[in-house]
């Protein structure tokens, strides 16, 4: 968690009474001064969101005489 990130929480967690999260946060959650987040993010192009998907359902199972499945 960049160091930014991480004095934001404890001040939230300050402003409502909770110093034992603040401790447990001191104790157990590690910063990394170096981490800058990226500028842009990237859009994911396989979203299921945008219609490229097809179902998972449109498929169908075939059996042999000895027992393996395998899709068709």
């Amino acid at each position: 968690m960049d160091s930014g990130t991480f004095e934001e929480i404890i001040s939230v967690l300050a402003k409502n009474g909770r110093p034992d999260l603040i401790q447990e946060m001191r104790e157990h959650v590690k910063t990394d001064d170096d981490y800058k987040p990226p500028l842009r993010t990237r859009k994911d192009k396989y979203s299921d969101d945008e219609g490229s998907a097809e179902s998972e359902s449109d498929y169908s199972i075939e059996e042999d005489e000895e027992g393996f499945q395998s899709l068709r």
